[in-house]
């Protein structure tokens, strides 16, 4: 889990200080740690670790990437010190999973999954409720950085439980041991606070965090204390933003209110936590950390706070905390009748967010959205687009129905998170019977040859991705086997059946069906299979089948005997009946057959040149050569 940026790490040693920190904190180019690491104690090589992940937050790219170096070098450095490992390695994590970091993507992912492997088989070693619940929030931080946001409602719902049925230490913990095991659930609880936020819970996320709280009160350090602080902060103003653009005026301006109540509580921790032991008076919070000021101002928007949200607007780091820092900085200078000015802002704000890295925006989505509704607004105020008491404008209704519907999501998201969560609830509590239950089911939706999903499974799957819109866009794929009835014939049934599960598991394992993947491969009857991909467009899925048919046509001869794919490959829009869209992928099936085979066609899309020109398969030689045979 990544601390929220709170300010500098503090003073730092001397370099030649055997406890100092990281010399790359202290402006080295290397982190040295891993080479002192037999010197210092397990504590000390932690708070390393530690501060370099404060740190690691408020530095450049290549600085980045050299503290990522470092921590993996440490977690070398200490394989023979197990009580380290989990920490060690919860840090490395957490690193990757900075908002806003700009890193290659799938060199991140590769690298954070085999370390969350790792991190989830030691926490089941372990066996402590707390590590498990935190294997399962970074579980759904990952997905929700590198993924979609609604893949991470299982890892949400796993964590939710198993941290909810938490109430104690295990009673044979050693007392010295407490109070840490207190601290580690406090900051797992922020956590799933982040996690909640993004999903947009915000109610289940106000729970869990006021529990953090209070532990953290009771347990904590000042630091962990006001870390969980600013993130109650953020919660209470992404939500007052998000009430405001359904329309709930009242309900946001309380939580505007205990956003602003919780940032004077932070604002008291703050120089406790950063400058303990100042000899001068240090900064006030207000003066250094934008999220806190933020609050305060929207709690009642006044021109008196622009200079001290102009002085925060170089102190915001993080996409979020900018966002709620521009609709602070807008409101107040509409209160000074400076609308354009504030419109100006926010719109180099917007373009700034879009820009970056060439990405767009990868913030939180409530709180990017209500900076595009915030736009909307000034700009009617400053192009007049909409005076008072006029009709509103066709542009204006509909963006109110799109809020309706995005409500409407929400409330589905939240259902579907507390069903989740409920479903595992019952299995901790009632795992054998379920499991049993479970294994009967599974039984009923598995095809015996392949192993792959069956028909009924297919039917399920299909029902659920086309009345859905979180599965939207979806491509369903229609696969036939070029030559497989030559199989049959010439050789065997049995001969057959190896052939089909050899392409079950080639197709398994080709297309995101392994681990968390999404879509589904299921064996539609004979020769046929079905290739179900959510969130995935047109053109993505004929470019990720076409992958599929590639590995197939490079399979051994002795393996496959030369059998091939043609797909078919059409697009199944929310509630369209699953029928018409596999009769689509049927019919671009059969595009794909009369192109010679062994190629993907996609419906509404014109053939690619390569199944015109493509190398013919061996099946599909044999097949010709037999023809010229019988013609001579």
């Amino acid at each position: 889990m990544t601390h929220p940026s709170v300010g500098p790490p503090g003073p730092v040693a001397p370099p030649d200080r055997p406890d100092g920190p990281c010399q790359l904190l202290l402006g080295g180019p290397r982190c040295t740690c891993a080479a002192r690491a037999p010197h210092l104690s397990d504590e000390e090589v932690l708070a390393r670790a530690s501060g370099m992940l404060v740190w690691y937050q408020r530095a450049g790219h290549t600085g980045r990437l050299e503290a990522r170096r470092g921590l993996d070098a440490m977690l070398i450095a200490t394989r023979d010190r197990p009580a380290l490992q989990a920490e060690l390695l919860r840090i490395a994590i957490s690193v990757v999973l900075v908002p806003d970091d700009e890193d290659d993507g799938a060199v991140a992912v590769a690298d954070i999954d085999a370390k969350l492997d790792e991190f989830g088989k030691l926490a089941e070693k372990e066996g402590d409720e707390v590590r498990l619940g935190e294997a399962a929030v970074l579980r759904a931080l990952r997905t929700m950085r590198f993924g979609f946001g609604d893949n991470a409602l299982v890892d949400t719902a796993v964590a939710l439980t198993t941290l909810g049925e938490v109430e104690g230490p295990p009673d044979n913990l050693p007392e010295e041991a407490v109070a840490d095991w207190y601290r580690r659930l406090s900051r797992t609880l922020n956590g799933l606070v982040i996690v909640l936020l993004k999903l947009g819970a915000h109610e289940l996320a106000d729970d869990v965090s006021r529990r953090a709280v209070d532990v953290s009160n009771t347990w904590g350090t000042p630091m962990e204390r006001l870390i969980n602080l600013l993130n109650r902060v953020r919660l209470q103003v992404s939500w007052a933003l998000r009430l405001e653009r359904a329309n709930r005026a009242a309900a946001a301006a309380t939580r505007f209110v205990g956003a602003a109540q919780t940032a004077r509580a932070a604002a008291a921790l703050w120089t406790p936590a950063l400058h303990p032991g100042a000899t001068e008076r240090p900064p006030a919070a207000v003066e250094e950390c934008s999220i806190i000021g933020a609050a305060l101002a929207l709690h009642h928007p006044a021109p008196h706070h622009l200079d001290m949200l102009t002085a925060l607007h170089d102190k915001a780091h993080y996409h979020d905390d900018r966002i709620a820092l521009g609709i602070a900085t807008s409101r107040c200078m509409q209160a000074a009748d400076r609308a354009d000015d504030a419109l100006a802002l926010l719109v180099a704000l917007r373009d700034d967010l879009q820009g970056g890295a060439g990405r767009g925006p990868t913030t939180e989505s409530v709180l990017f959205l209500a900076l595009h509704r915030e736009v909307a607004a000034l700009e009617r105020i400053v192009h007049g687009d909409h005076p008072a008491g006029a009709e509103p404008s066709a542009a204006h209704r509909y963006a109110a129905a799109l809020e309706n519907e995005l409500w409407a999501l929400r409330e589905a998201r939240l259902t579907a998170l507390r069903s989740h969560t409920e479903h595992h609830r019952m299995i901790r509590q009632h795992g054998h019977e379920l499991s049993e239950l479970s294994a009967v089911a599974a039984q009923a939706l598995q095809d015996p040859l392949t192993g792959l999903p069956n028909r009924r499974a297919l039917d399920m799957r299909l029902a659920e991705v086309t009345s859905s819109p979180a599965s939207q866009p979806c491509s369903i794929a229609l696969i036939d086997l070029d030559g497989f009835k030559e199989v049959n014939d010439s050789q065997s049934h049995a001969a057959g059946d190896t052939v089909l599960r050899e392409i079950a598991s080639c197709l398994r394992t080709t297309l995101r069906t392994g681990g968390r993947g999404q879509d589904m491969v299921a064996r539609y009857g004979g020769d046929e299979f079905v290739v179900v991909m959510p969130s995935t467009q047109l053109p993505v899925a004929v470019s990720a089948l076409n992958r599929a048919v590639e590995a197939v046509a490079a399979l051994p001869y002795d393996i496959a005997s030369g059998v091939t794919l043609s797909v078919g490959v059409a697009a199944a829009p929310q509630g369209v009946d699953p029928a018409a869209a596999l009769a689509a992928a049927d019919t671009a099936m059969y595009r794909a057959k009369r192109a010679g085979g062994n190629t993907v066609v996609g419906a509404g899309l014109p053939d690619a040149p390569s199944a015109r020109h493509r190398r013919p398969s061996p099946a599909r030689v044999r097949s010709m050569a037999r023809a010229q045979r019988r013609s001579g």
